[in-house]
């Protein structure tokens, strides 16, 4: 078979299928369970460069990993956003240019994302220090705790999630510098998040 299956990018992959399932479980009106699947994705983003480091890896390896995180990023923090708004119940065709939006905007800031990493790396081997622009994985953290706080306040997401959705694509393409976190301070706080979300809801 082509491509790579060993472990660097085995979170990569799972990644994916979080969102896939997710997207299936959304679809089938199981929201809680799609919104902790997106959530699920986000930990695999968060720890997959991580455990691909631990494998000193050719250079067509390494371009392979940009690439496959960046086409199963679109999949769960592009896509599958937007999925989840069909089933809170943006039906109607006027959110139609809103999931446009915010897919295409999430595909620009990968692919900006995948020039600039390849460059980085045939200059330095050090770590990226500065995001420019929202990187999409936020998506994984921001649309739970949003979802979770509408819902133990009462609040539809018919109301919150299109400016969600709009004010979070816009970032995607911002120029703005997000320092870049330490993943084991993002686990902390993904943790911390879901004990929280779990306690309201």
């Amino acid at each position: 078979m082509i491509s790579i299956y060993d472990y660097t990018v085995i979170l990569t992959y799972g990644n994916a299928v979080f969102s896939i399932v997710g997207m299936y479980l959304a679809l089938t009106q199981h929201i809680v369970e799609a919104v902790f699947c997106l959530m699920l994705s986000g930990i695999c983003d968060m720890f997959d460069g991580i455990v691909a480091n631990l494998k000193k890896r050719t250079k067509s390896e390494m371009n392979y990993g940009i690439q496959i995180d960046s086409l199963a990023d679109l999949i769960s923090f592009g896509l599958f956003p937007t999925v989840l708004g069909y089933a809170f119940g943006l039906t109607q065709s006027f959110y139609l240019p809103l999931f446009v939006f915010y897919i295409l905007a999430a595909l620009i800031r990968l692919a900006h994302y995948n020039v600039t990493e390849i460059e980085r790396k045939e200059q330095s081997n050090g770590r990226r220090e500065y995001y420019e622009g929202l990187p999409v994985t936020s998506s994984s953290a921001l649309i739970p705790l949003l979802f979770f706080i509408a819902t133990r306040f009462h609040i539809s997401m018919l109301l919150v999630y299109p400016a969600a959705l709009l004010i979070i694509g816009f970032l995607f393409i911002s120029k703005v510098k997000i320092k870049k976190i330490d993943p084991r301070k993002l686990f902390f706080g993904s943790f911390i998040g879901a004990l929280f979300a779990l306690i309201i809801y």
